[in-house]
């Protein structure tokens, strides 16, 4: 207990972050050996193999550290002094909005007792966000006129390799004696495996090409690369996360849209990659015509083909 507040109990949290991010991070490292460039070119096939090996544990990696990175964020919570954690329990009026993330997320939560009013408890929170997370949003919910409940949500300045997306939300309500309840939802995504859409090696392609046009087929431009050029577009494909299954809004798409195209061509036996990133944060694979999980995110790979076609 301090004088800025007091946080929750935690045995060691940064050393757990720590271990669980670095077993994490080896394992995306050892997946991504399949990535093109002139050290790629002299990778044996078994270092390939190795890496698709590898890439089936990522996920598990992933979530162990998606778990100790959500237990972390509640220690990192700042209450008023005199607040206490209590034995975890359901209490109505106390359901915080959560993000519309469908799989592939951890919600570590908790429960505290805090002295002060919820208004107050509300201008504290505001005004002593956790270490390395800012305040993201704040609201309140009524019944006939009358606020019952108040939230903040924080959300970190960074995210750790292989996180999607991490906020802290807090919902809190009048309790007796002028005090508050608080329930603190931790609640952290990781980019899933890529599944079928592979990393692939530079070595095992002649050329790409890159087009861009309406949706209705005007205005077309190609351009047709090999080599450096060819690894660049590559490098872009293989750094793509697998999609995270979410809910969003995407823009309306008509006759005018722009769409882009890479079509990686085999030099050997190797099946044809085609990539189409959309207009909507993901990326659409085939191979050998075949489709394939959707990749992300959208605006890396139509970046890498726009550059291409200057």
């Amino acid at each position: 207990m301090t004088g800025s507040g007091t946080t929750a109990p935690t045995r060691n949290p940064w050393r757990q972050l720590a271990v669980s991010l670095a077993a994490a991070t080896a394992l995306l490292t050892a997946a991504a050996v399949a990535a093109p460039g002139t050290a790629v070119a002299s990778r044996r096939s078994n270092d390939v193999v190795a890496a698709a090996r590898a890439a089936h544990v990522t996920d598990a990696a992933r979530k162990a550290a998606a778990t100790v990175y959500a237990r972390h964020l509640l220690t990192r919570l700042r209450l008023p002094d005199g607040s206490r954690r209590m034995h975890w329990k359901r209490v109505a009026g106390l359901s915080p909005s959560l993000a519309a993330i469908l799989s592939d997320v951890v919600d570590k939560r908790a429960l505290f007792h805090a002295p002060e009013p919820m208004t107050a408890l509300g201008r504290y929170l505001q005004a002593h966000a956790p270490a390395g997370m800012t305040v993201s949003s704040f609201g309140s919910d009524s019944d006939r006129g009358k606020t019952v409940a108040k939230t903040v949500t924080f959300s970190p300045r960074h995210l750790p390799a292989g996180i999607y997306s991490a906020m802290l939300v807090t919902t809190f309500k009048p309790a007796r004696g002028g005090a508050s309840l608080l329930r603190a939802d931790a609640q952290v995504a990781w980019y899933p495996p890529r599944g079928g859409a592979v990393r692939i090696r530079a070595t095992d392609y002649k050329s790409v090409t890159v087009t861009r046009a309406r949706a209705d087929g005007r205005d077309r431009t190609a351009r047709t690369l090999t080599g450096k050029r060819l690894a660049r577009l590559v490098a872009a494909y293989n750094r793509l996360y697998g999609a995270p299954d979410v809910v969003i809004s995407c823009p309306a798409e008509d006759a005018r849209t722009i769409v882009y195209r890479l079509t990686f061509r085999p030099a050997n036996g190797t099946r044809t990659v085609v990539v189409t990133p959309s207009s909507c944060l993901f990326v659409g694979v085939t191979i050998g015509g075949q489709p394939e999980p959707a990749l992300y995110p959208a605006a890396a790979m139509i970046t890498a083909a726009r550059r291409a076609l200057r």
